[in-house]
């Protein structure tokens, strides 16, 4: 078995099965193992496929459900799906599904991160309407910051952080930096990179990278959790020297960079 090779290896699959079972929100674990029986390459009884389906099917429609519950509460407009541009380039016409994290889900990535969280600042990439911004409130960062190359979207994330204002009593005062990621100037204090899929596969690897080098620049700590990172991302990680994996699941990653 793979696992049994290598310290590195082994670390990595020991930390991959303790983290399959860390997801717990909104039957996380149960899901994972049913969409990985579930896949066109795995040997399924046929009579199984539907009843597989239908669990596949009545867990997703509650975390739907659920998810649509924090606006509910607080009065803001974060949950709506819809498409976003990718780039300020005119020309390029590719758009990207944005949809918010659920809170639960924010909640149990967030808690599982073994570092004291008060020296970073929280950084959302593609932040949106501001969900995991305003999230991000319940913990002790130092700043919070969402970045997003929408003008409408930013002008809705304002509007929201006001409503979640008036809900919560707190006085919430995100910064948000409107623009294209890959021109953004980087600053150099500890952040925390959170990233919810923001960008098509090829352009989620420049992101890394772009970080990475922003790094070996100026080293300093920083977190890296990503949140349904497409394979190639997953594979690029993994063999990076430039980060430590803290937490490895089905569903999500941390990583603390080792330039310091």
């Amino acid at each position: 078995m793979a696992f049994l090779l290598g310290g590195s290896c082994l670390s990595h699959k020991w930390m991959q099965l303790r983290g399959y079972f860390s997801v717990k929100a909104h039957f996380g674990w149960a899901h994972a193992a049913l969409s990985r029986i579930r896949r066109p390459h795995t040997p399924v009884l046929r009579e199984l496929t539907p009843t597989i389906d239908g669990l596949l099917k009545r867990m997703e429609r509650y975390t739907h459900d659920q998810s649509s519950r924090f606006d509910l509460l607080h009065g803001t407009e974060t949950f709506a799906r819809l498409d976003v541009p990718v780039s300020d380039d005119l020309a390029d016409a590719t758009r990207w599904g944005y949809a918010a994290i659920n809170h639960d889900f924010f909640r149990e990535i967030i808690k599982s991160i073994p570092v004291e969280l008060g020296k970073y600042t929280f950084v959302d990439i593609g932040s949106g309407k501001g969900a995991a911004v305003l999230m991000a409130s319940e913990f002790p960062f130092q700043r919070l910051v969402g970045v997003e190359l929408s003008a409408d979207l930013v002008e809705i994330s304002k509007s929201n952080v006001h409503k979640f204002n008036a809900s919560t009593g707190k006085s919430l005062s995100p910064e948000w930096i409107q623009g294209d990621f890959f021109k953004w100037v980087i600053p150099r204090r500890p952040k925390l990179f959170f990233f919810n899929n923001p960008f098509p596969a090829d352009l989620t690897l420049d992101a890394i990278r772009r970080l990475e080098s922003s790094l070996v620049e100026h080293p300093r700590a920083a977190l890296l959790v990503f949140r349904k990172a497409p394979q190639s991302t997953g594979d690029y990680l993994h063999q990076s020297k430039l980060w430590k994996p803290l937490r490895l699941t089905p569903y999500w990653r941390v990583y603390e960079s080792v330039t310091v």
